[in-house]
């Protein structure tokens, strides 16, 4: 039992138990603390003995290293009860989100879908295809640049071609110029023959042309028909 002595008198005192902590290391060693109230932790390794001096293992890094475990672990948690949590909320919606596939087949249900011309200059096959609106849109903006100029009907022509043409003699354009990029493809536009591209203009608005019919109201029953359906 601990005891003070002193010239004013001795009293004996029941000491506080020490608490043990078991911390590991890297290595997978166990460490043993021993602290006493008021007094810094003693450390002791338990395991098979090293030789050699051994770094100090401080209580501060290991304690906040489990901190940071718990948290890491906290989080994936609360990420896996959200995805169940949404998969249960679809379910009881009747919602399921589309793959790939479906949304292809959907796509082509309801005409979203481009449409494609195919021509054939001498041996040669060149596919066109409309415009995406968004795609139509930059084109314009682009070539009004050079409104009012010679070089306008020149640019209208190069920024149309060069997002309508995706394939010539059966490689893709994008294998063509070694590069999905649409500079690529402008500078491919500026390098074919003057009456290549006439012709292939041509044919991107006789596509347009078809495109428009496609959907165009036929005939004044259909026209009625849009009339009441837009009163709806």
């Amino acid at each position: 039992m601990p005891n003070f002595d002193s010239p004013l008198g001795s009293k004996k005192f029941a000491g506080q138990p020490m608490r043990e902590f078991d911390v590991p290391d890297e290595t997978g060693h166990e460490y043993q603390t021993e602290e006493h109230a008021g007094m810094n932790p003693v450390m002791r390794r338990r395991g098979p003995a090293l030789h050699g001096p051994q770094p100090p293992v401080d209580i501060n890094e290991a304690v906040a290293f489990q901190q940071r475990v718990q948290a890491s672990s906290q989080d994936d948690s609360i990420e896996i009860e959200r995805q169940i949590r949404e998969a249960r909320e679809m379910r009881r919606s009747g919602k399921t989100r589309l793959n790939d596939g479906a949304k292809r087949r959907i796509e082509m249900l309801v005409g979203m879908t481009r449409s494609t011309r195919e021509v054939m200059l001498g041996e040669n096959a060149f596919v066109l295809q409309t415009l995406r609106s968004k795609e139509m849109r930059e084109a314009i903006m682009i070539a009004s640049e050079y409104d009012g100029t010679v070089q306008s009907p020149f640019e209208i022509r190069r920024q149309l071609l060069g997002r309508s043409l995706i394939q010539i003699a059966g490689v893709d354009v994008a294998q063509f110029v070694g590069t999905d990029s649409l500079e690529a493809k402008l500078q491919l536009i500026d390098d074919l023959d003057e009456a290549l591209l006439n012709r292939l203009y041509d044919e991107y608005l006789e596509l347009v042309k078809e495109s428009r019919a496609k959907y165009a109201v036929k005939s004044s029953e259909e026209a009625q028909e849009v009339v009441e359906d837009l009163k709806k």
